[in-house]
């Protein structure tokens, strides 16, 4: 099992978590197909007594085969990519690991 993130950092210009989490991200999900076993979306909140979190929003995709995951983003990467300018000003940072 693989979990791919993407993380939007405080100060996303023009950041539109609504879109993110009700278009974005469902539509990355949807593309994943059946390799998509779940996905969540986190809208970041400040914990008391602790610095602030370093990202606005973050999204999580986990996947059960990596080789599909990078067959889907072959496929769709453009449409993917393109749509990040609906929400946000900037690319998010893109992290991708083994669950454990």
């Amino acid at each position: 099992m693989f979990c791919a993130s993407v993380s939007y950092p405080v100060g996303a210009a023009d950041f539109d978590f609504d879109y993110f989490a009700t278009r974005h991200a469902p539509m990355f999900a949807r593309l994943l197909g059946s390799n998509c076993t779940r996905f969540e979306v986190h809208r970041a909140l400040a914990t008391p007594a602790a610095p602030p979190p370093p990202f606005v929003a973050a999204a999580y995709f986990w996947v059960g085969s990596a080789e599909e995951f990078g067959t889907t983003l072959a496929k769709h990467g453009d449409e993917i990519y393109a749509d990040i300018a609906n929400f946000s000003g900037i690319q998010p940072t893109r992290g991708w690991a083994e669950v454990v």
